[in-house]
């Protein structure tokens, strides 16, 4: 059960199952579809009273998740965390779930495999935009939370170049259609220092995303879903960390490095700062490059 565009990432891995397509708007229309199909457990891996309202009423017998947002009296099994909410990384407390509801062997290192169909559509648009072949970087400027998420363009742009130089790289800006803005403001200047930037922001789907990122050299993002999707995936990637903890939401891998500054303030979790952003400015060109470099060798 989760957003619609989900399903094409995960209907092709997990065939035998059924994915329930939903929105916070329309949550509570699962009820009927839910019951039909006769769950015996449901595993909430989020903390949301809604989502355990919602398979309450669906009437499954089995609801386990960790005690949050005064829910507890909904569950038929409260899983205890270890420590404080937010302490440890999410995919540890994903496993220590999974174990309660009777699963063994969850890994929490991120691993997704491309679909050939992936690499194909992902392929086949970069072609679209006048990509022929050679190797290149991944630039993801954007991040729907908030500017407390995002790193900003000219820094994007810094590094990819920088990229571009030293490991005779193109650069492949990627984001949703609200990104659009932000990447241009980074194919300009990544331009202007001399790379070769195809900036696919707003123009493709799920499927052909995960292809352009499964192709990448190297990936670098906000903390954002292309951050996590590219980690499943294998890519070297760098991600900026701003409000948000990368304890709690980042990818841990060999693969992946996580850049936070640790202001005192931070993690705050907000989506916009009233005190000028401090904890993103902190965050250097020439530290993203060094991590990058890092990965690349």
């Amino acid at each position: 059960m989760g957003p619609p565009p989900f399903e094409t990432l995960l209907g092709p891995r997990f065939p035998n199952s059924i994915y329930l397509s939903t929105s916070r708007g329309r949550r509570y229309a699962l009820v009927a579809p839910i019951r039909s199909l006769h769950p015996s457990v449901a595993l909430l891996l989020t903390d949301s009273f809604s989502s355990t309202l919602l398979v309450a009423l669906a009437r499954v017998p089995s609801r386990i998740g960790y005690g949050a947002e005064g829910r507890s009296f909904l569950l038929t099994r409260t899983v205890r965390r270890t420590g404080p909410a937010r302490s440890a990384a999410r995919t540890a407390e994903y496993r220590v779930l999974g174990e309660a509801a009777g699963l063994s062997g969850m890994r929490e290192e991120p691993s997704v495999r491309p679909e050939p169909r992936e690499v194909e559509r992902g392929a086949a648009a970069l072609a679209r935009f006048g990509f022929a072949n050679g190797a290149y970087a991944v630039l993801a400027p954007g991040a729907s939370y908030g500017p407390a998420k995002q790193w900003g363009a000219e820094r994007f742009a810094a590094v990819g170049a920088r990229a571009a130089r030293s490991h005779r790289l193109s650069l492949v800006v990627v984001g949703s259609g609200e990104d659009r803005p932000v990447a241009a403001a980074v194919a300009r200047a990544a331009v202007r220092d001399g790379a070769q930037v195809f900036d696919t922001t707003g123009a493709t789907d799920l499927v052909e995303l995960t292809g352009i990122l499964a192709g990448a050299r190297a990936v670098v993002s906000n903390d954002s879903g292309v951050m996590h999707l590219a980690a499943a995936l294998g890519r070297p990637t760098v991600s900026v960390f701003g409000s948000t903890s990368p304890v709690w939401t980042s990818a841990t891998a060999p693969w992946v490095a996580n850049l936070y500054a640790a202001y005192p303030c931070s993690p705050c979790f907000r989506r916009t700062c009233p005190i000028g952003y401090r904890c993103l400015e902190a965050i250097g060109t020439d530290e993203a490059t060094a991590a990058l470099d890092r990965l690349l060798a």
